[in-house]
């Protein structure tokens, strides 16, 4: 990053942060003008995002989920994603995706709705699935025109019925923020702070793993996401060709199997494009639960990154 670059960014989040905060205090106080304006600004993005009558008919109420609001989903039955099985672990996915059929599945997605708008968008993953080591690939997030997300949950969603318990990803697009790009604007990668240093895919020249791209991450901070962390803790970022191509967070497979949820992790401490779409990769041994999952959140399509054997020349 140079030096000019580096200042501007740096002035700008500290003139960011002493702004959050300021409104922060104002809006403690009931009828204040900063909450007023809060309400309001979530009120025209609201309006800006996709309508529910944007979503294809077969998309029916099915009531809330997991506190979050009332969704709909397709034939109105909240349905879990079906897995890709559990022959795979870890950075092998990606080559096994890649020699795979494409093809867009929305199984198991789900939208949040709030005054007719779809607020968010995410997956139900059945807990077994998790706990058994199975991996999740072309979770699509573009089904509707949606700006970039706000922030990441993972909620357990018991069922004490079946016993069948899911958890439910969901990618937020409120409250407003001016944080997003247009959809296919890939950041630089000197966008990172000075904080985030390259780690893992050692064994690949440059540090770049094949199907996936390169990885940057604070390594001053707890690896992995954990349920009570802060602020961005364990926020990764990815690239390919100097352009940032995901954001990613890691959850560790002991506290799914416990059933712990993940409150909000930001994905707007940095500006980013519309996610285009996710996976879930397991990381760990078969049938034991000491291991880990990598939710990558790609900016670009699946196809494009998983034919990538080495560093392309240029990103797309």
């Amino acid at each position: 990053m140079n030096t000019v670059h580096l200042h501007l960014f740096r002035r700008r989040a500290a003139a960011l942060a002493a702004a959050a905060g300021a409104l922060l205090c104002i809006a403690a106080l009931p009828g204040s003008a900063a909450a007023q304006a809060s309400d309001a600004e979530r009120a025209a993005a609201k309006a800006a995002l996709p309508r529910v009558t944007d979503l294809p008919s077969h998309y029916q109420p099915v009531g809330e989920i997991a506190g979050r609001g009332p969704f709909h989903a397709a034939g109105g039955q909240a349905t879990s994603r079906k897995d890709d099985g559990s022959h795979y672990h870890g950075y092998d996915g990606p080559g096994v995706w890649a020699k795979e059929p494409l093809e867009t599945r929305t199984d198991g997605v789900v939208y949040g709705v709030e005054d007719g708008h779809v607020v968010s968008a995410g997956y139900l993953l059945r807990q077994a699935d998790l706990t058994a080591g199975r991996s999740f690939h072309r979770l699509t997030l573009r089904e509707l025109d949606f700006p970039a997300p706000y922030a990441f949950t993972t909620d357990f969603v018991p069922d004490e019925t079946s016993g069948d318990h899911q958890f439910l990803l969901l990618w937020h697009f409120l409250p407003a923020a001016e944080h997003g790009l247009p959809s296919g604007e890939l950041p630089p990668v000197e966008t990172l702070p000075d904080r985030f240093t390259v780690y893992a895919c050692e064994q690949y020249p440059d540090d770049f793993c094949p199907g996936m791209g390169r990885h940057y991450t604070d390594l001053s901070k707890p690896g992995g996401r954990l349920p009570n962390s802060p602020g961005d803790d364990g926020v990764i970022y990815g690239e390919a060709a100097g352009k940032l191509i995901f954001i990613e967070y890691v959850l560790g497979q002991e506290d799914l199997a416990n059933g712990v949820s993940w409150p909000e992790m930001p994905l707007h401490y940095l500006p980013i494009p519309p996610i285009d779409n996710a996976h879930v990769l397991h990381f760990g041994r078969p049938m034991s639960l000491t291991g880990r999952y990598t939710v990558h959140m790609y900016f670009l399509p699946e196809e494009t990154y998983l034919a990538w054997e080495t560093e392309p020349a240029t990103a797309p």
